[in-house]
């Protein structure tokens, strides 16, 4: 019960300043434009001939929440696998309309080097078949789709180099992801151009700059509106009476601390759930684990808060605590971007095969040094990768990829959450130490 009246005072201070209503109305005017988007499903050949291309695997690959410079200096990318196979005919199964729900029957064509090489082919084709399910294994693993069965293709005058195939493509619930769509505006009223790219990677791409623009500005806004609550509970009279309260002050200070997280925590579950339903609506995917940036985010924010909390107990100055939060945010992302562009430099010399002597990001003093400072600050940028990887992996695949799936960059997440949780217990800490010594 102390709890809530705590937290019934802090949101009374935060609907006085109106400045949570700005919050609501800028998260539900974004809610309401993404709902206005459409995606209309591309005929099956459009897509048919990016899955035999090798399109859709290069482009999952080179758009992974990644570190680019890094997997271009690994030289990792994978290379187009086109020319291989040529679509000839699509049909569905039994007739039904042309839709990603629907089960295909393929008719491919490939040709060989020579007439006997061909001729070979027609009268032992196990190797191609399994070489054609192969051909297709690296989606299929991540549940796109299944392949059924592969045989040839009955043709009345075969030509004397080219052997064709039938290959039955049955659809899944993940099939819809690997779709070409086309995305319109305000309820299809203003058609987009025309993209060879599937549903799952257009609903990642906007999900990731709705969410990431928006975070920041949420981020932004809740320093400002929470940062008044310690100076006000501060203040002379009312710290007078919740001083002759039957609560201990470090408790009291907790309990205000746990009232900002839930206003916060509140705030993200408007916005991102918004963002999922109008999304799930509008396109029939539903990316559950992406409810997870809720938490994720509410994390984020608990570290600046504790650095707020600690410098409003120390200065009792609104204006103080939003200047000392927005400076330590600011240096956690120098310091995190720091550190990642030395990695980067590290890895394009590794890969260049440079002399050591030669190696200014690898035998780097300062190097040394922002990353033994980075080891004891919260680690925000490992935060914000994982909800990249959370936004990409679910709308692609429908579930969480393990890290090291999607990132190449070695990375703890135990230690990540630990140091960062540790930190924010430090702050906290001081500011209840010096809140319940100060003489009020």
């Amino acid at each position: 019960m102390k709890y809530f009246a705590i937290l019934k005072d802090s949101l009374r201070e935060a609907l006085d300043s109106k400045v949570l209503y700005v919050l609501l109305g800028l998260s539900l005017l974004i809610v309401s434009f993404v709902a206005t988007l459409g995606f209309r499903p591309m005929p099956a050949e459009r897509t048919f001939e990016k899955l035999l291309d090798g399109t859709m695997v290069h482009y999952m690959e080179a758009n992974k929440p990644d570190r680019n410079e890094k997997r271009k200096a690994r030289n990792d990318l994978p290379q187009l696998r086109g020319g291989l196979y040529q679509l000839k005919k699509v049909e569905t199964v039994d007739g039904k309309p042309d839709s990603p729900d629907a089960n295909y029957r393929l008719v491919l064509n490939k040709m060989y080097m020579n007439e006997d090489a061909a001729a070979k082919v027609r009268r032992n084709p196990d190797a191609e078949f399994h070489a054609l399910h192969q051909h297709f294994a690296d989606l299929e693993q991540l549940g796109f789709f299944r392949i059924g069965a592969i045989r040839l293709a009955p043709v009345a005058d075969p030509k004397p180099f080219d052997v064709e195939y039938q290959l039955d493509f049955l659809s899944t619930s993940g099939t819809r992801r690997i779709w070409l769509h086309e995305p319109s505006l305000f309820f299809g009223l203003v058609p987009l151009s025309e993209i060879d790219v599937p549903l799952g990677f257009q609903l990642s791409q906007i999900a990731d700059l709705v969410l990431s623009m928006g975070s920041w500005v949420a981020v932004l806004l809740g320093v400002i509106i929470t940062s008044f609550f310690i100076p006000n509970m501060l203040q002379k009279g009312t710290i007078d009476l919740l001083l002759v309260k039957p609560i201990r002050r470090s408790l009291l200070l907790f309990f205000k601390y746990i009232g900002g997280l839930t206003f916060i925590f509140l705030n993200n579950a408007f916005a991102i759930l918004g963002i999922w339903l109008v999304l799930g609506l509008r396109s029939g995917i539903w990316a559950n684990w992406v409810l997870l940036l809720i938490p994720i985010m509410t994390f984020f924010f608990a570290i600046l808060y504790a650095v707020s909390t600690l410098t409003a107990v120390l200065t009792r100055s609104t204006v103080t605590a939003i200047l000392v939060t927005i400076g330590a945010w600011f240096m956690f992302f120098l310091v995190g971007l720091g550190v990642r562009i030395f990695e980067t430099g590290a890895l394009i010399e590794e890969a260049l095969q440079k002399p050591e002597a030669e190696r200014r990001f690898t035998n780097n003093a300062f190097r040394t040094s922002l990353e033994a400072v980075h080891r004891c600050l919260p680690r925000t940028s490992d935060l914000n990768d994982l909800t990249h990887l959370l936004v990409f992996s679910d709308f692609m695949t429908g579930g969480y990829l393990a890290p090291e799936r999607v990132l190449t960059g070695e990375r703890n997440w135990w230690e990540s959450f630990g140091v960062s949780m540790a930190f924010i217990a430090i702050m906290l800490g001081l500011a209840c130490w010096r809140f319940a010594r100060k003489d009020y």
